[in-house]
């Protein structure tokens, strides 16, 4: 079901609108995106406490909001169950990438598919409204590419969860992290123009924005009931998350 109905009610610039408090999830916050991610939500106002799941705790990840939860990935949805109480927001950027095709597919599926799935399970038993889940430009289920047939079944698997709002990001390369080669970020955007804009690239920092802004706006809406009245799915590509971008903060890495 699209979630374009929502984008008219969704608005936090003017400082007349109420302001919705949260408290988040958060997996993958030692990733490029996921570290990103978890500046945003430390940043916003609006976040009271990140819930941060890792697979060890993480001194570069202390501040005062957040809470590591140090988990067994294979048990990793029962032992979240306790810790997920009380979440509205859940964010999910975790997964190997393209970087996989030399990994069993068993193990690949595993990271890809079986852990965010979990996590986004716990999650809304916890009684979270929202999900963010990064997948990828071209995730679909009947791909006959193995990466991008992945995407689409973690993308299958989270709808069948039946969030409130369910948004789908899907960056096509990313900028700005570890496995890309900084020349790029200066080379893609010059030829942008002869690309489908799906295809676009997009630098981590406006990724993990438009993760957080959307899912704020998401979660605002529905606290004032102008949400739809069945679970809304919203695929994001690069044309959706640009008008969260920020040009200043594309930081140089």
């Amino acid at each position: 079901m699209s979630a374009g109905v929502l984008t008219s009610a969704m608005h936090f610039e003017s400082a007349a609108d109420p302001k919705v408090e949260y408290t988040a999830m958060l997996l993958g916050a030692t990733g490029n995106v996921g570290g990103q991610i978890l500046d945003q939500l430390v940043q916003s106002p609006l976040c009271k406490k990140v819930v941060v799941v890792t697979r060890r705790n993480v001194a570069e990840l202390a501040n005062p909001k957040v809470r590591q939860v140090v988990v067994n990935m294979d048990t990793l949805e029962a032992e979240l169950a306790p810790h997920a109480r009380g979440v509205d927001i859940a964010f999910a950027a975790f997964g190997v990438g393209k970087g996989s095709a030399k990994m069993a597919d068993e193990e690949v599926r595993r990271i890809e598919i079986t852990y965010p799935t979990a996590f986004a399970s716990a999650a809304r038993a916890g009684g979270a409204r929202v999900l963010a889940m990064m997948t990828s430009a071209g995730a679909n289920s009947q791909s006959s590419t193995k990466y991008l047939r992945n995407m689409g079944d973690k993308e299958k698997k989270s709808e069948e969860l039946a969030f409130d709002f369910l948004g789908l990001y899907r960056p096509a390369m990313i900028l700005g992290n570890s496995n890309t080669p900084s020349a790029l970020g200066l080379v893609m955007p010059l030829i942008h123009w002869a690309m489908p804009s799906r295809l676009h690239s997009i630098h981590k920092n406006d990724l993990a924005r438009a993760m957080v802004a959307q899912s704020e706006q998401a979660l605002l809406a529905l606290a004032q009931g102008k949400g739809p009245a069945a679970p809304a799915v919203k695929i994001l590509e690069y044309m959706e998350m640009e008008p969260f971008f920020v040009a200043q903060d594309r930081r140089a890495t």
